[in-house]
C-alpha cells in the first residue's frame, strides 16, 4: 500500500450522543491476502500456471513472504521517506542514544513513522495523546503532523526513557514541544481529563498489550467524538488467533480482551477496523 498504518492499528471514531455521521473509507485487500492470491492489477500479466517458471530472485522471495515484505518495505523507503520527516537526520541520533542506554529496539519503522505524520495532517489533528514513549521515535512524528499552536502529551513509565526522550526532542527542535509524564501509564491517564480546547483529536497506543483493554477505555474518555484511537503491534504475528494453548500469552491474552469487548460493543460506542502489516517490522 501507498500508505502504510502504524503496524497493525486498530482505528476507532467515536460514535456518541450527536446524530451519526456516515463516513465511507475505500476497502482495500490485506497486503498479506493479495500476495498469497498472487493478485495483479495489469492486464497484461498472465496469470502464474501460464508464465512458467519464476526467476529464482522472485521463487526464493515467493518462498520466503517477510523476505519479501522487507525488500518492498526497503524499495518504498527509499522512494517516499521525506528528508525532514523519516529521513531526518535527528531521528537517527536519538536512536543511537536509546542503543547506547541499552533501550529495546522496538519503535516503529521510519515509514510506520512518517504515516503517523500524514494521519495526524489529514486529520488536521491538533491535540494528539501517546501511551508509550520509549526514546520518543513515534512521538517525534507525532509531532510534525501537528500544527505550531498543537499539544501532544506522551506517557512513559521509565524516568530514564523519559531523558532519553527528553534529549531527542531538544535535538530535534520540535515544536509543538511533547510533554512527558512519566509514571504507571493507567495511574496517570485515570487522572488526565480532556484538555481544555476539547478531548484529543488522536491516541496512540503503544504499550504493554496485558493491560491494552484498560488504555483504550481511557483513550475512549479522553477522545472527542469523531477521534481516532491506534493500537500498534495488534495481531502479533497472528498469534492472536493461532495461539490456542491453554495458557496463552499476556499479550495475546490482553488483545483477545479487547477484541471480545469491540465485539460485545457491536459498533455502539466505536467503529473498528484493522490494518495488518509487514515490512521492516514484521507481520504486526
Amino acid at each position: 500500500m501507498s500508505f502504510i498504518s502504524p503496524s497493525t492499528a486498530l482505528i476507532r471514531g467515536a460514535l456518541r450522543q450527536t446524530p451519526p455521521v456516515t463516513r465511507l473509507v475505500r476497502a482495500r485487500a490485506s497486503p498479506l491476502l493479495a500476495s498469497a492470491r498472487g493478485i495483479s492489477t495489469s492486464s497484461t500479466v498472465k496469470a502464474p500456471a501460464q508464465q512458467g517458471t519464476l526467476p529464482p530472485d522472485i521463487a526464493q522471495d515467493e518462498a520466503n513472504p517477510d523476505l519479501t515484505a522487507a525488500k518492498v518495505d526497503a524499495y518504498l523507503t527509499s522512494k517516499i521517506l521525506h528528508p525532514q520527516i523519516g529521513g531526518d537526520p535527528s531521528l537517527g541520533r536519538g536512536q543511537a542514544r536509546a542503543d547506547e542506554a541499552g533501550m529495546p529496539q522496538i519503535a516503529v519503522s521510519a515509514m510506520q513513522g512518517q504515516s503517523l505524520t500524514v494521519l495526524a495532517k489529514a486529520m488536521k489533528a491538533e491535540r494528539v495523546l501517546e501511551v508509550g514513549t520509549l526514546a520518543g521515535y513515534s512521538t517525534s512524528f507525532l509531532s510534525k503532523g501537528l500544527p505550531p499552536h498543537g499539544q501532544i502529551d506522551t506517557l512513559e513509565l521509565s524516568p530514564l526513557h523519559a531523558k532519553i526522550a527528553q534529549q531527542n526532542f531538544l535535538d530535534s527542535d520540535l515544536f509543538p514541544f511533547p510533554r512527558i509524564h512519566v509514571g504507571p501509564a493507567l495511574d496517570t491517564l485515570r487522572k488526565m481529563r480532556q484538555p481544555e480546547e476539547g478531548g484529543y483529536d488522536l491516541v496512540f497506543i503503544d504499550a504493554d498489550k496485558e493491560r491494552i483493554l484498560e488504555y483504550f477505555l481511557e483513550a475512549l474518555r479522553l477522545t472527542r467524538e469523531g477521534g481516532v484511537v491506534l493500537v500498534d503491534n495488534a495481531v502479533r504475528r497472528g498469534r492472536i488467533a493461532l495461539e490456542v494453548n491453554d495458557e496463552p500469552s499476556v499479550d495475546v491474552t490482553g488483545l483477545r480482551k479487547l477484541y471480545d469487548w469491540v465485539e460485545q460493543d457491536a459498533g455502539k460506542n466505536v467503529l473498528m477496523s484493522t490494518i495488518q502489516t509487514v515490512g521492516a517490522k514484521w507481520w504486526e
